[in-house]
């Protein structure tokens, strides 16, 4: 019985802490930018989200805590 509850409790905490959906649906994540439509409505690639969330690049915007990640708008443009 030992040994099940404690595969249940590896297999949930893998599933938890895997992916970036869990932590925008926890409000871990960064707003999304339908919160400030008019600001974003022209940005069609991650390059152009980098160039404004970028650390490096003198942001614009507030700094993304993941520069070199692709999917800007895969995991923001809900």
């Amino acid at each position: 019985m030992k040994k099940i509850r404690k595969q249940i409790l590896w297999t949930a905490a893998v599933l938890f802490l895997s992916g970036c959906a869990h932590t925008a649906y926890l409000g871990f994540h960064g707003k999304s930018i339908k919160s400030f439509p008019e600001i974003h409505k022209s940005a069609v690639s991650d390059t152009q989200c980098l160039g404004c969330h970028d650390p490096d690049n003198n942001p614009q915007g507030p700094p993304t805590p993941h520069p070199d990640f692709i999917g800007c708008l895969k995991c923001h443009n809900d």
